[in-house]
C-alpha cells in the first residue's frame, strides 16, 4: 500500500496541471478568437484595475464588512518585506500567533511532516486548527501525516495580491474551523508583462536563498497569470547556539544534560552513576549532576526546499457568463538532523547466571564484584552523524467557477475545487533499540529477561547467545571500540515510514442580488449552498521491535472519509443612509447571515451571525457583531472504525504517578498501600495501570461564540490618519483534547475515565477497555487500574482581548512618512477541563497548553519613509511581553491545586527586535527601467530570543527558546532585486 500510495503522489503533479488544462480550455475555447483579436486592437486593462470582489467575511458581492475589522497586507507591504513564503507575509499582524517565530518546519501545527497552520489568537492548531484558512475564498487541499491542516504555504508568494485577516466568528458564512477568525490568502486577478524577484539571505550559520517570478496578460474581456516562487533555506544546527545547549545553568535555566553517555556511564544496584574510565566517586542520580550533551549533533530548525507554482485564467465568454479557472502545485521537502538515540539496559558479566547472556566487551567497575550492572549508552559517538527525519509534502488543486448574470442585480455563480496532497515522514538511522538490546545482554528487553516477550500481546521471545562478533561495545570510542562492522550496520537498521494522502473535493453555488429598496438603500441578499467530500489515506511502516526494522517491521492501512452538505443565507439591511440627514446617525447597516451544515459521520449543525455598523459622522463608526461558530472533529480525531483508531491508537503503560481524591473513588483505598489513605492515593509505579491512547468515534464539534465592539475613525480634518480598535471575546466549548489524568480525577464529568480495579483487572475486564486496540507494552501482572487518554470533548475556553491599529502619513519637502502601530493584547484566557472541573487562568504564559500560547501583548510599530527620487526605507520595531514559562521542565515549580497550575514557573523576558528594509527604484529608461535593489534586515541588532527553559527542538534536544514566539536564527540579511518589464 506504501509503495501504491507513493506512486500516486508522483503523479499529482501531472493530473493538477492537466486538470488546469481543462479548466483553461473551458474558459477559453467558446471565444479564443475573439479576446485575440480584441486583445490585438484593444490596450489591455491596467494590472491594477479595480473589480467587484467578495470581501472576507461576507457572501454578499461589492459589500463592505458590517460589525467586523477586517485586517489587510497589500501587494506594498508584501513587496517590503524579505518573506520567502506566504507564512512569512503574516508577521506584519500581532493578531496571528508567531510574529517572531522562525516559521520554518511544523510550526503551530505538531505535525511531523512540516505543515505550518497559522492562527488567530493563539486559538488552537493541533489536531484541529479553529482560524479556518482561504485560498481566494474558497477552500484548499488539507495536509499532515497525522493531522488535518491547510497549509497556505502552497502559494508562490509574488501570486499574492493581499492577504486579509478577519478576527471573528464567521462559520455562519464559511461553515467549518472559522471560529477565531479567517485568513484570506488573495491572488492577482490581473497582471500585464512579467516581473521577477530574487534574494539572497545571510546569517550566523544560517543562509536562504528564493525566487519568484510572475507573467500575465490581460485583454478586454479576459487575462491569463502565471507564477513560481522557489526557496532554499538551509537548517540551523544546534551547536551554532549556546542558548542550545543541554546544561542551560548559565542562561538561568536547569541541567537538561543526561546519564547516557559516551562511553557509557555504569550504575550497580541503586547505587552512584560512574562516568568513563570509572575511577573516583560516582554521582548521584540527580539532573543537576547529568554530564552529557546530545545536542551536538542534532538541528535546531530543519533544511527547507519548496517549488511552487499558479495559474490562473479569466475569460468573459459573453456579457453574461465569465468563467475563471486557475490551478496551484506545491511540493516541499524538509531535513532534520536528529540524534542517533541512547539506550538504557542490564548487561551482565562474568560469572552471571546465563553464561550465553555475558558481554563479551564488559567492564566492570574497579572493585566490584557485581556480575551485572545497568549502562546508559549515547550512540551518536559510535554510529556518527547521519540520523535524519525526512519530511515531504506534495499538495495541490484546481478550481474553477462560472458566473452568469442575470440582471444589473442578480447573479448566478458556481464553482468546485479539486485537489489533493501527499504527506511523509521518513525517519533514517535513528538507534535501532532492540537491535541495541540484543547485542547488549541477549535479549530484547532492558531487563535482560530471557522469558518476557518482545512483542506485547504475541508470544514472540527474541534472545541471541553473545560472541565477540554480535555483541555492543558501549565502553570504548573511537578506534579503541571492539563493536563490528556488522554490528552497526544493524544498530543503524531502523526505518520508520508515515505517509497520508488527503482528498478534497469542493462544489459551490451561490445566488446574489438586491431583493428590494429601503429609505436608506437596497436590501442585499446572497444564498448559497456547498457540498465538500474529503478522503484522507494513512500509512505506517514501523519496527516491530524484534531487531533490524528490515527483517521485522509491522504496517498499518487506514481510510477515513467524510461529506458535508451545506445551505447558507445572508442579508445586508441599510436602515439609515446619509441622504436621510439624521442627526448622530450618518449611516446604519445591519447584516444577518446564517448556514446549515450537515456532516456524515456526527450530524447537523447551525450557526447564525450579526453584525452592525453605526457611522457616527463622516469618518467615525462603531460597529459590533455576534456570532456562533463550530469546527468539526478532525478525521485523525474520530478515527477510522467505531473504535475510533488512527496512526496514534496505543495501549501504554501509565507514566508517573497520579493523587487519585478518594471522594471520587471510594474504592482506591482498597488498593496496595492505600487502606489509610483520607483525601488521595497516589497510583503509578508499583500500583500499575494501562492508559488507553489514541482516537475517539464519538466525538462532536466544538462550538463557539464570539462577539466583538470596536471602532474605525479616519477623520475629516486629518485624512491621513487613520485609527481601529476592537474589543473581542471568543468562548469554546467541548474543545478537542486528550485530557491529562490530573485533570479528570479532579473534575466530575470526566471521572468516568479512570476505572479502578482493586483486586487487580481480570483478563477480560483489560479486553473490555484497551477494545482489542495494539500493545506498545507488555501488561503487568497485576493491573490495578486504566486510565481513558482518547481525545475528547472536554476542554473549554474563555478568550478576550483588543486588537489596535493605526496608521498616519505625512508628506514633507523630505518626502513621505508613514507611521504604523498594530498590537493584539490578551486581557483573558482562562480555560477548564471537564464539566465540573475548575476553572483556571492561563493569561500571560506559554508550554501548559502546547498549542494554545498565551502570551498577553504581540505588537509591531515602525516608520516607513518614501522619497521622490527613488529611495524608500522603513523601521520596525517587534515585541512580545514578559510571560512565564509552564511547561514541563521549568526552574521555578509550578505551583498546582488538585492538578490545576495557579501560579509560580519561570518568567520569561520580553522579545524586542528590529526590522529595516532599505529599497531603491531606478528612474529612466533601458535595463534599469521598473529596478529595484533591497536589503532587508531582520533582527538588526542580533538579539538572541528571550531565554526558555523547556523549547524541545526538532531534533530532539533542548533548544533554549520558545518555538512559538523566539527565532534562534538572529539577524538576517537579505539582499535582493525586484524587475519588472
Amino acid at each position: 500500500m506504501t509503495q501504491s500510495l507513493n506512486r500516486r503522489g508522483a503523479g499529482l503533479a501531472v493530473r493538477l496541471m492537466s486538470g488546469a488544462g481543462v479548466l483553461a480550455l473551458a474558459a477559453l475555447g467558446a471565444s479564443a478568437a475573439q479576446a485575440q483579436t480584441q486583445a490585438a486592437n484593444a490596450a489591455a486593462p491596467s494590472s491594477t484595475e479595480v473589480t467587484e470582489v467578495v470581501v472576507t467575511g461576507t457572501s454578499l458581492r461589492g459589500a463592505p464588512p458590517v460589525g467586523a475589522a477586517v485586517i489587510a497586507v497589500g501587494q506594498e507591504q508584501i513587496q517590503k518585506t524579505g518573506a520567502q513564503t506566504v507564512q512569512q507575509i503574516l508577521r506584519s499582524v500581532p493578531a496571528v500567533v508567531g510574529l517572531g517565530s522562525a516559521g520554518q518546519g511544523s510550526f503551530g501545527s505538531a505535525d511531523a511532516a512540516g505543515t505550518n497552520a497559522p492562527t488567530i489568537h493563539g486559538l488552537g492548531a493541533s489536531a484541529s486548527n479553529s482560524t479556518l484558512i482561504l485560498i481566494d475564498g474558497h477552500r484548499l487541499p488539507l495536509s499532515g501525516v497525522n493531522h488535518a491542516l491547510a497549509d497556505p504555504n502552497i502559494l508562490p508568494p509574488m501570486a499574492l495580491e493581499r492577504v486579509e485577516v478577519l478576527a471573528e466568528g464567521a462559520s455562519s458564512v464559511y461553515g467549518s474551523d472559522a471560529v477565531a477568525g479567517v485568513i484570506n490568502f488573495i491572488t492577482r486577478r490581473k497582471f500585464d508583462g512579467l516581473e521577477v524577484r530574487g534574494q539572497a539571505a545571510y546569517g550566523d550559520a544560517y543562509d536562504a536563498y528564493s525566487f519568484g517570478a510572475v507573467a500575465g496578460k490581460t485583454w478586454e474581456t479576459g487575462s491569463v497569470l502565471a507564477a513560481y516562487g522557489y526557496s532554499d533555506r538551509s537548517p540551523l544546527a544546534a551547536s551554532k547556539r549556546d542558548f542550545a545547549r543541554a546544561d542551560k545553568r548559565a542562561f538561568g535555566g536547569s541541567n537538561l544534560g543526561s546519564f547516557f553517555c559516551a562511553p557509557a556511564t555504569i550504575q550497580v544496584g541503586s547505587g552512584p552513576i560512574f562516568t568513563a574510565p570509572y575511577t573516583g566517586a560516582g554521582l548521584a542520580n540527580s539532573a543537576a549532576n547529568a554530564p552529557c550533551d546530545y545536542t551536538g549533533g542534532i538541528d535546531l530548525i530543519p533544511s527547507e526546499k519548496r517549488h511552487s507554482g499558479m495559474i490562473k485564467v479569466t475569460q468573459e465568454v459573453s456579457d453574461k457568463l465569465t468563467l475563471t479557472g486557475d490551478a496551484v502545485y506545491s511540493k516541499r521537502n524538509n531535513t532534520t538532523r536528529v540524534a542517533r538515540g541512547s539506550i538504557q539496559a542490564t548487561i551482565f558479566g562474568p560469572g552471571a547466571a546465563s553464561a550465553s547472556q555475558i558481554n563479551p566487551f564488559f567492564v566492570g567497575l574497579p572493585g566490584s564484584t557485581a556480575t551485572s550492572e545497568t549502562v546508559r549508552f549515547d550512540a551518536d559517538e559510535l554510529l556518527g552523524e547521519g540520523a535524519h527525519v525526512a519530511a515531504s509534502e506534495e499538495s495541490g488543486y484546481v478550481s474553477g467557477s462560472a458566473e452568469y448574470k442575470f440582471n444589473d442585480n442578480w447573479r448566478f455563480t458556481a464553482g468546485g475545487v479539486l485537489g489533493a496532497s501527499n504527506s511523509s515522514t521518513d525517519s533514517v538511522g535513528v538507534l535501532c533499540g532492540s537491535c541495541a538490546l540484543l547485542a547488549l545482554n541477549g535479549t530484547t528487553n532492558g531487563s535482560g529477561s530471557l522469558t518476557a516477550v518482545s512483542v506485547p500481546g504475541t508470544s514472540i521471545i527474541v534472545t541471541q547467545p553473545l560472541t565477540t562478533a554480535n555483541a555492543l561495545d558501549v565502553f570504548h570510542t573511537g578506534a579503541a571500540n571492539l563493536t563490528s562492522a556488522a554490528v552497526r550496520r544493524q544498530l543503524v537498521d531502523n526505518y520508520t515510514l508515515q505517509a497520508a494522502r488527503q482528498t478534497i473535493k469542493d462544489g459551490t453555488i451561490k445566488l446574489d442580488g438586491t431583493l428590494f429598496n429601503l429609505p436608506a438603500g437596497p436590501v442585499k441578499a446572497a444564498f448559497g449552498g456547498e457540498i465538500i467530500y474529503y478522503t484522507m489515506a494513512q500509512n505506517v511502516t514501523q519496527p516491530l521491535g524484534i531487531g533490524p526494522s528490515s527483517t521485522g517491521s509491522r504496517f498499518l492501512h487506514l481510510d477515513y472519509d467524510r461529506n458535508v452538505k451545506s445551505a447558507y443565507a445572508e442579508f445586508l439591511l441599510p436602515i439609515i443612509s446619509p441622504e436621510m440627514e439624521i442627526p448622530f446617525a450618518r449611516r446604519v447597516d445591519v447584516n444577518v447571515s446564517g448556514r446549515y451544515d450537515k456532516y456524515s459521520d456526527f450530524g447537523s449543525t447551525s450557526n447564525p451571525k450579526v453584525g452592525a455598523n453605526w457611522e457616527v459622522i463622516e469618518g467615525l463608526k462603531f460597529r459590533a457583531n455576534w456570532a456562533k461558530s463550530f469546527v468539526a472533529p478532525a478525521l485523525t480525531s474520530r478515527g477510522a472504525d467505531a473504535n475510533g483508531t488512527t496512526a496514534e491508537t496505543s495501549v501504554s503503560l501509565f507514566g508517573g504517578t497520579l493523587n487519585v481524591p478518594v471522594s471520587a473513588y471510594p474504592n482506591v483505598t482498597q488498593l496496595p498501600g492505600c487502606a489509610t489513605a483520607t483525601a488521595t492515593c497516589t497510583v503509578g509505579g508499583a500500583i500499575a495501570g494501562l492508559q488507553v491512547n489514541g482516537g475517539n468515534a464519538a466525538l462532536q464539534p466544538q462550538r463557539g461564540k464570539s462577539w466583538s465592539v470596536g471602532a474605525d475613525w479616519n477623520p475629516s480634518f486629518l485624512r491621513d490618519l487613520r485609527l481601529s480598535v476592537t474589543y473581542w471575546h471568543n468562548e469554546i466549548q467541548g474543545a478537542i483534547t486528550a485530557p491529562q489524568a490530573a485533570f479528570a480525577v479532579n473534575a466530575a464529568g470526566l471521572n468516568s475515565l479512570l476505572t479502578i480495579f482493586p483486586g487487580g483487572a481480570t483478563p477480560a475486564q483489560i479486553a473490555a477497555l484497551t477494545g482489542g486496540r495494539p500493545l506498545t507494552t507488555t501488561i503487568p501482572s497485576n493491573v490495578y487500574f486504566i486510565y481513558n487518554f482518547q481525545q475528547r470533548n472536554a476542554l473549554n475556553l474563555w478568550v478576550e482581548g483588543i486588537d489596535f491599529a493605526a496608521n498616519y502619513g505625512i508628506s514633507t519637502d523630505f518626502g513621505r512618512f508613514t507611521l504604523d502601530a498594530i498590537a493584539s493584547y490578551k486581557t483573558k484566557f482562562d480555560q477548564q477541563v471537564g464539566t465540573g472541573g475548575a476553572t483556571f487562568s492561563v493569561l500571560g504564559t506559554t508550554g501548559f497548553n502546547t498549542t494554545f500560547p498565551s502570551i498577553k501583548l504581540e505588537s509591531r510599530v515602525g516608520v516607513d519613509w518614501a522619497s521622490d527620487f527613488g529611495l524608500s526605507a522603513n523601521l520596525y520595531w517587534n515585541h512580545t511581553s514578559p510571560y512565564h514559562n509552564w511547561s514541563g521542565a521549568t526552574v521555578a515549580p509550578i505551583t498546582r491545586v488538585n492538578g490545576v497550575p495557579v501560579g509560580g514557573g519561570d518568567r520569561v523576558k520580553a522579545g524586542n527586535t528590529i526590522d529595516a528594509h532599505v529599497a531603491y527604484d531606478f528612474k529612466g529608461e533601458g535595463l534599469t527601467k521598473d529596478l529595484q535593489l533591497f536589503v532587508d534586515v531582520t533582527n538588526l541588532f542580533d538579539e538572541d530570543p528571550p531565554f526558555y527553559n523547556n523549547g524541545i527542538a526538532a531534533g530532539g534536544g533542548s533548544s533554549g527558546y520558545d518555538t512559538f514566539s523566539g527565532n534562534p536564527i538572529g539577524r538576517l540579511v537579505a539582499v535582493g532585486a525586484r524587475k519588472r518589464w
